[in-house]
């Protein structure tokens, strides 16, 4: 069985080994590295119905194995009925280990498990090079209990480099088998259910 542990050194070592040769780096920590994963949730129904950003909560506790923080809105707004400092979603912040804990189980457990799979939009990088995507079905996480409530309730997640070069995050990300459209083929043989 494929271990967290020995995956995380076997990437990380391809990671810099490759990336110093494509890129012709001359120092190792030239290498872009991933500094931390955001995997946060606005739960727009929050206002009316407290349960469901509890839930929401819950669900991200469950799913990265640390509290969350909650988010609170920063200015009032009439027509959502939105005050200032109500909380209106949540987010966690990992690094080191739990960071590549969570990327492997993502790239492994959680991404397969989406229903109709065509593989994930590289256009998700933002100017500063780090990569966006977003989850729109919770179910995809076998950690989160089936009782939990969610309407429409889905998680953006925010993988952060080092570098901004989007060319070699992109890499990092492909070296680590981040099911890209056009990586994924479908030959003939294969049936989709």
């Amino acid at each position: 069985m494929l271990k967290v542990e020995n995956w995380q050194i076997d990437k990380q070592k391809l990671i810099k080994d490759s990336s110093m040769e494509k890129f012709s780096f001359t120092s190792p920590e030239r290498v872009t590295k991933i500094e931390k994963i955001v995997i946060s949730s606005a739960v727009s129904q929050a206002t009316t119905n407290k349960q469901l950003l509890d839930n929401t909560a819950t669900a991200l506790n469950k799913i990265t194995g640390q509290k969350p923080i909650i988010n609170k809105a920063k200015r009032s707004v009439t027509a959502f009925k939105l005050r200032e400092g109500m909380p209106i979603g949540c987010r966690v912040t990992l690094r080191g280990k739990k960071a590549w804990n969570f990327l492997f189980k993502l790239i492994l457990l959680y991404i397969p498990r989406i229903r109709d799979l065509r593989g994930i939009s590289p256009s998700g990088f933002d100017k500063n090079g780090n990569y966006n995507m977003g989850v729109s079905d919770l179910t995809i996480f076998h950690e989160v209990p089936y009782d939990l409530i969610f309407k429409n309730q889905g998680l953006q997640i925010n993988i952060v480099f080092s570098s901004k070069e989007k060319v070699e995050n992109k890499y990092l990300l492909d070296l680590l088998n981040f099911p890209f459209k056009g990586m994924i083929k479908i030959t003939n043989k294969q049936t989709l259910n």
